[in-house]
């Protein structure tokens, strides 16, 4: 059985915002996969991307995606990084 928060995470679809904590926004879904969501920030290919795992999601909303973190943490928590298990 799902838990709320990863109920939540398969709500997700591309072209949902992705907020920061304090909701401001900080890119759009590219993609959904069964581990981690892509985000893009920017127009087209010159964006950077993010690699968000479900535990870094706070919430779902109609709107989109709300993460744990700070815009300015991002890199710190490694979320401007694809995580090991997409390099498999």
């Amino acid at each position: 059985m799902l838990d709320d928060r990863e109920q939540s995470v398969h709500q997700i679809a591309p072209g949902s915002d992705v907020c920061d904590v304090s909701g401001e926004k900080v890119g759009t879904v590219a993609r959904v996969g069964s581990e981690v969501i892509e985000a893009q920030s920017g127009q087209f290919v010159l964006g950077k991307h993010l690699y968000v795992l479900p535990d870094a999601v706070d919430g779902v909303t109609d709107v989109g995606v709300i993460l744990k973190h700070p815009k300015h943490e991002f890199h710190s928590v490694g979320l401007d990084s694809p995580p090991a298990q997409l390099n498999n």
